[in-house]
């Protein structure tokens, strides 16, 4: 949890930054790390603290935690994505969860035009984000860091869905077997 907390660089999304060549040194990465986290004003790095069991599967799979958002949006926005036909532009293993009746579906105001890649994600982005309660609030600043500023603002638009534990303990070994996104 430490590293999630004191090292961004490691899983911002590359839409976020580019880190120019010759900055691959480790003094040049923590310095990176100090002004991304000072630039973002987020919280230094706190000690250790107790986790649920939620927010262990997330220290765990923090580099899977996009695919795992991925996997729950589209499970959410199954009919949507049946609709236009989106469905056939995931990933096949994005394609099979999605069809597996595990979670309740819809609920999100999306626009009747086939659904993009973002709003997938940002579906899914805003299923993790319904276990705030359940996470200490340093991943979840952090958590935003690893989707594209569009997906943060389409989730950001919706209203916090309800934790669905089904939902995201089955995502979470779905990305554990299957974790090559197709």
């Amino acid at each position: 949890m430490q590293q999630i907390l004191a090292e961004p660089l490691v899983y911002l999304h590359p839409q976020r930054l580019v880190v120019p060549a010759g900055f691959e040194g480790a003094e040049a990465q923590r310095v990176l790390n100090q002004i991304v986290l000072q630039g973002l004003r987020l919280e230094e790095p706190l000690p250790l603290m107790p986790l649920s069991s939620v927010a262990v599967k997330w220290v765990r799979g923090w580099r899977q935690l996009p695919y795992i958002a991925l996997l729950m949006g589209a499970c959410r926005l199954m009919p949507e994505l049946a609709r236009g036909a989106a469905l056939l532009r995931l990933p096949v293993s994005v394609r099979r969860f999605a069809n597996c009746s595990v979670a309740v579906r819809g609920g999100l105001p999306i626009d009747p035009s086939p659904v993009s890649l973002a709003q997938v994600e940002a579906a899914g982005l805003n299923a993790l984000w319904s276990w705030h309660g359940h996470v200490p609030p340093p991943l979840l600043e952090r958590l935003a860091l690893q989707f594209t500023e569009p997906v943060v603002r389409l989730h950001r638009q919706w209203p916090v869905a309800k934790p669905d534990p089904t939902l995201f303990f089955m995502a979470v070994q779905h990305a554990r077997l299957h974790p090559v996104l197709d």
